[in-house]
Formats: structure tokens, C-alpha cells, sequence
């Protein structure tokens, strides 16, 4: 029975040192990878979108927007959160609902850049206008639209042309899970909350009304509310391990490296979704220019970055013979929690649009 107890102790002990050695190796070398969208809480102006169709929605036309990003991370030691928001962003919607300052005049040909929130400018602030400005020869339109992929451009796509867009070349700025992601529109629960102010669930990805003038302060006061809403089922206990999970790079590591291996397996066994391929060919089909800027995402920086989204995305654009080009961030063009780039970030991704409509 002793040398029982003696070998489970001596096991505690090798794992605990693994543990905690691998910790501290992992926080000397590596920098944070992790997403925070557990713990964000959005907020937009109301009315701020508008269903167009099957699997297409873009903004109210010609509206001043704000979208704010409050987040609330808990503590091991405390029951309330610590709240901060971290970013506060205003901007403007042209005639057709996207996300730019001059409207789309019918038959005028157009360089249309497509994209998700890194090309809507989220979390640093829409940057197209600075894109325009380094090509003021060239008339750009702006279709990034948030949580968008592959098969959702082509939708926005065949939705614009019925507006009379007529496009000389495209743009496709995206990340790698872009190719994971499909068509969608707003459901009713989100219009009666933003809309109607009846707010009935608070999800990862809900989003609740916000005034042009409401104060932080008063932003802070209302996550709070979220934050017990969201988190009514968790006990002390549940907390504890939530806190553990966001402070620990051992687990978050290892969490990446089961992501890793899970996303090899899909990649040699699958690829990208069906729909994605489908959209890849209809672009491919279009006669015209169509180029594929692909840009880092957050948990892709650094020598231990997750990259198994990435070789897949990139067998698929040759696959299909569309060429691509690469925006690589590195972990600072990032906010410090949220997963998109910062305003310079965003400056980064400007000059490598520019770079990339230059070549063609």
C-alpha cells in the first residue's frame, strides 16, 4: 500500500512540475493567443442592419453608426468582472448599406473589395477611406460586412449587380475562417432586441442597442447586467475554472494544439466547406480580375501559432487558380484582447490592399 501511495505521489509531483515548468517556458516565449468572445459584449446602433435576402445584409444606407466592445473578464478571487471597453468605433454607410463615405453611382465600373470585419475595419475603426486615398485613380467599393465568408460574397456579389454595381476587378480580403463560414442573415431575435429594445438572451454573439451619446460609464453599468445574465448558471466553482482557463497558457496551448491537430485531420480528409468551393469557382468564372489578399489572424502569430486553417485555405485558393497574396501581422497590430487589429494594425492591411491592387 505504501509504495502504491509512494508511485501516485512521485506521478502528482512530475506532472505538477511538467505543469507548472511548462507554464513558465510557455510565458517566456510565446505571446497570448487566445479569443476573449466569451467575455465580449457588443453594442451598435439601432436599425444598424438590414436583411437584403437569402444569405445577404448590409447596413442601413447613408446611417451614422457607432459599435462599441465592452468585455468583462472574471477574477478567481471575485464574483463581479473586471469591465473595460475596448474599442468605441463610429462610422458611416454610403447609398448601398457598406461601410464608406461616397455613395455608388449605377454603371460607374468598380474595384469591389470584399471581406469580413477586418475589412469593415472592427475593433481599430473602418479604414477603407485611407485605402481610397492611396488610390485615388481607382473607385473603390467597400463589401466587408462582419462574420462574412466565401459564399456570402458571392451573394453580395450577385445582390450588388442588381443595383447596377458593375465591377472591373475584385478584391477579397479574408482570414482563414472565412473558408469555414457560411451565408447567414440576422435573426429576429437580434432585430427585436436592437430595433425594439426587447432584449430577451444574451449570447456570445448578441448585440443590444446603443445611443450616439450614451457614456461609458453608462455602457459599463449595462455589461454588468449582461455579464450576471450570461454567467446565471455558472457557480463559484464554475467561475474559479473560467478565471483558470483565460490566466493559464498551459491549458490555452493545449487547447490550440488539439485545435491543430483536429484541423489537419479535416484538411487531409475534407478541406473547406462545399459552399465555400462553389463560391471559389464562381469567382474564378467571373472574366474579370479576381485576386485573394489573405491576412494573420490573432492566433496565427508567433512560432507556436495555429496554421492548420491556414495551409488549408491555401490549397484551396490554388486548387481553384485563384491567386492570392499574404498580409502577415504580427501579435501587436492586434488590440489587447479582442481578436482584430488595432488602428495601426489597420494601417498595415491598407498598405497591403494598396500593394496588392498595384500588382495586378
Amino acid at each position: 500500500m505504501r509504495n502504491v501511495l509512494s508511485r501516485i505521489a512521485y506521478g502528482l509531483f512530475v506532472t505538477l512540475f511538467v505543469v507548472v515548468g511548462s507554464e513558465l517556458m510557455l510565458r517566456a516565449v510565446a505571446l497570448d493567443p487566445f479569443y476573449y468572445w466569451k467575455f465580449r459584449f457588443q453594442f451598435v446602433s439601432p436599425n444598424a442592419y438590414v436583411n437584403r435576402g437569402d444569405g445577404v445584409w448590409t447596413y442601413r444606407p447613408n446611417a451614422d453608426l457607432r459599435e462599441v466592445a465592452v468585455y468583462g473578464l472574471p477574477s478567481p478571487l471575485a464574483r463581479e468582472p473586471k469591465l473595460w471597453a475596448e474599442f468605441d468605433c463610429r462610422m458611416r454607410s454610403n447609398n448601398l448599406g457598406l461601410l464608406q463615405d461616397d455613395d455608388v453611382l449605377p454603371e460607374a465600373p468598380r474595384t469591389i473589395v470584399f471581406g469580413d470585419s477586418f475589412t469593415a475595419g472592427q475593433g481599430g475603426c473602418p479604414w477603407f477611406h485611407k485605402l481610397q486615398a492611396r488610390r485615388p485613380q481607382d473607385q473603390l467599393l467597400n463589401a466587408g460586412l462582419l462574420g462574412t465568408g466565401f459564399d456570402q460574397w458571392w451573394r453580395l456579389f450577385e445582390y450588388l449587380r442588381t443595383q447596377g454595381v458593375v465591377a472591373r476587378r475584385l478584391l477579397i480580403i479574408a482570414i482563414a475562417n472565412d473558408f469555414k463560414r457560411k451565408a447567414w442573415t440576422w435573426p429576429a431575435t437580434d432585430f427585436s432586441c436592437l430595433d425594439r429594445g426587447i432584449c430577451i438572451w444574451d449570447g456570445v454573439y448578441s448585440w443590444q442597442p446603443v445611443r450616439p451619446d450614451e457614456t461609458v460609464s453608462e455602457l459599463l453599468a449595462r455589461t454588468r447586467a449582461r455579464y450576471a445574465m450570461r454567467f446565471s448558471n455558472y457557480s463559484a466553482l464554475s467561475f474559479w475554472f473560467l478565471s483558470l482557463e483565460q490566466h493559464s497558457y498551459f491549458l490555452k496551448f493545449l487547447h490550440i494544439a488539439v485545435e491543430n491537430i483536429a484541423g489537419l485531420m479535416k484538411f487531409v480528409t475534407g478541406g473547406v466547406l462545399a459552399e465555400t468551393e462553389a463560391a471559389l469557382k464562381a469567382f474564378k468564372a467571373l472574366g474579370i480580375p479576381v485576386k485573394v489578399l489573405l491576412v494573420t489572424q490573432r492566433d496565427e502569430t508567433g512560432t507556436l501559432g495555429n496554421e492548420a486553417d491556414a495551409m488549408g485555405a491555401v490549397a484551396a485558393l490554388k486548387a481553384h487558380g485563384l491567386p492570392h497574396d499574404w498580409c502577415r501581422l504580427n501579435h501587436d497590430d492586434f488590440l489587447p484582447i479582442d481578436g482584430h487589429p488595432s488602428a495601426a494594425g489597420y494601417d498595415k492591411l491598407a498598405a497591403c490592399a494598396d500593394r496588392s491592387l498595384a500588382e495586378d
